[in-house]
């Protein structure tokens, strides 16, 4: 009898799925030693890869995710929220949490403890599943599976199937060692998708413009780079052409996740045929939609 991971899919989503704990706003951290009070707190799937799963099922794409869990309350709680569309595997470790702290201008810190994603890894989630786009989401928050990197998108490319980047930001910073390392894994990307701070840092540019032209070379002929600006909307470079995006202008609710959701909008859009810069425009209608509304609208 065939399983759920003999059947192809649209989009694989493998990263880090974890438990967040927003609270906030909170502008000016408390000192050490005492306490500060909130007016806002909630529970919430987080993770680079648990936003652009929540993301895909609100848009409803063919897609399919797999993690590591742990035996806990956290991790109960995370597999009633996500369903059968995440294939999960026992862990030994405690799940995964994440504190993200909001500020009054829309900005987020994130405090986390990597708990099962220590050991997520590339043995735990075979067989993966045939698919045409593959998200590789938070590779510096799943340090087993970043490892495996180099063989993971070997596989991929045997399978014909695109790949986009969306590492995250590094806690050591983007030493030269850590760019070396990603510059390893780009010419199998079709598709790098990452924030302005994230690309300078890992092309050593000082402007976003000038990264984008630096890892733009970096990529395989027909590859992609984007540069998710928040309200200044999204830097593409694609064929030898640059464009801008722009965003629309918003009142932000929350913006945690919002380039998660970006991601799995975009590759929505590829799986249904759009053009990059149409992909790339509605996905950043739709994350501009999703930070500016509470509960979330994913429609636009």
């Amino acid at each position: 009898m065939s399983s759920a991971k003999d059947r192809p899919v649209g989009l694989l989503i493998l990263g880090n799925i974890n438990l967040d704990l927003i609270l906030g706003p909170l502008d000016d951290w408390p000192t050490r030693g005492t306490e500060a009070l909130v007016a806002q707190q909630q529970w919430r799937v987080g993770g680079n890869a648990g936003n652009a799963v929540i993301a895909a099922q609100a848009l409803g794409v063919d897609f399919m995710s797999f993690s590591t869990i742990g035996h806990d309350f956290a991790g109960e709680w995370l597999k009633a929220q996500l369903g059968s569309q995440v294939n999960w595997t026992a862990s030994d470790e405690s799940t995964s949490v994440s504190v993200a702290v909001t500020h009054a201008d829309g900005e987020r810190t994130f405090i986390s403890h990597l708990g099962h994603l220590q050991t997520l890894c590339v043995q735990q989630l075979s067989p993966l599943p045939a698919s045409r786009y593959a998200l590789l989401a938070g590779a510096f928050l799943t340090p087993a599976l970043r490892r495996e990197y180099p063989a993971l998108l070997a596989h991929f490319a045997k399978q014909q199937t695109r790949v986009a980047l969306d590492m995250g930001w590094p806690d050591e910073g983007f030493t030269e060692a850590l760019r070396n390392e990603v510059a390893q894994w780009l010419p199998q990307a079709h598709y790098l998708l990452i924030n302005e701070i994230e690309a300078c840092g890992l092309s050593g540019c000082s402007t976003a413009q000038d990264a984008l032209l630096s890892l733009a070379g970096r990529l395989p002929p027909d590859g992609t780079v984007v540069i998710k600006r928040g309200g200044q909307g999204v830097l593409v470079y694609q064929q030898n052409e640059s464009h801008v995006i722009a965003a629309p202008q918003v009142n932000v609710i929350d913006s945690v996740g919002a380039g998660d959701t970006w991601n799995t909008a975009f590759l929505s859009e590829l799986l249904q045929g759009s053009t990059v810069t149409k992909a790339c425009t509605q996905a950043t209608l739709v994350a501009s939609r999703v930070i500016s509304t509470s509960p979330r609208i994913y429609t636009v």
